[in-house]
């Protein structure tokens, strides 16, 4: 039997094998959230604090800020955010936002109306000579302007929510993530496969206080074509700790 004599027969991690072009179809995303008070309860590791609330259809999403200086005229601080993550198609897309300080705006592309079911990139894409940074708390909430879903804190210029929704196209692949704590707490890792499925937590640790904790998924675990997959936490110090969590996900067509 011929034997190719360049064959390699070692395994790599599969976001390695993704950065050495191994891996057809695919592509490795990724995001981060913050939590800066976690209780005794599970909250999702995002800066709105408790559980995020999630929608179900696709709706025509508002933003709003609390600084009056967060708009599109003068010497603004943040002009315009760009919002990415899957429409009411279950596909991509993607809107750029032009803010009126704390005016309510529509989220639209164009002039029309594009509907959101749920996010995944939320961001100040263009600030004016006031500041390289949102002065307020810039809050997409749902259709009804009350329902909050995600947020940038002021000056972080991004959402910290560290959730991730699969377009109805592809299916993902968690390969690796990090931890971090300012005091003892349990960290979980959750997935919804679809909207009429229940949230089944998938992995559980104990992380500690001090530097973040780098984890690599010798198997990596499935979120299914349309899932969201989400990182709570809960303190175990019987005070509130400060939890972050950042984390790769393969997206494969």
């Amino acid at each position: 039997m011929a034997i190719i004599a360049n064959s390699r027969v070692s395994t790599l991690p599969a976001g390695i094998e993704l950065s050495s072009g191994r891996l057809e179809n695919a592509e490795l995303k990724g995001t981060s959230g913050l939590n800066p008070a976690v209780g005794a309860a599970l909250e999702t590791i995002c800066s709105q604090g408790g559980i995020r609330n999630v929608i179900y259809t696709a709706e025509d999403l508002k933003v709003t800020s609390t600084s009056a200086n967060d708009t599109n005229s003068g010497s603004a601080h943040a002009r315009r955010v760009r919002i990415r993550g899957v429409g009411s198609d279950g596909l991509f897309k993607q809107a750029d936002v032009d803010l009126n300080g704390t005016g309510v705006v529509a989220v639209d592309r164009n002039g029309d109306a594009i509907n959101f079911l749920h996010i995944n990139d939320f961001r100040v894409q263009k600030v004016g000579s006031g500041s390289n940074f949102n002065a307020g708390t810039i809050k997409l909430f749902a259709n009804d302007g009350t329902t909050l879903l995600y947020e940038i804190a002021a000056g972080e210029n991004q959402q910290q929510s560290a959730s991730f929704s699969l377009p109805t196209d592809t299916t993902g692949y968690l390969t690796s993530f990090v931890a971090s704590a300012t005091g003892a707490a349990q960290v979980s890792i959750w997935v919804q496969n679809s909207s009429t499925d229940s949230w089944k937590q998938k992995l559980t640790l104990v992380v500690g206080a001090g530097g973040p904790a780098p984890y690599q998924l010798p198997n990596p675990f499935q979120v299914g074509a349309g899932g969201i997959i989400e990182f709570r936490a809960k303190s175990l110090t019987g005070g509130n700790v400060v939890v972050g969590a950042d984390f790769q996900i393969i997206q494969e067509t």
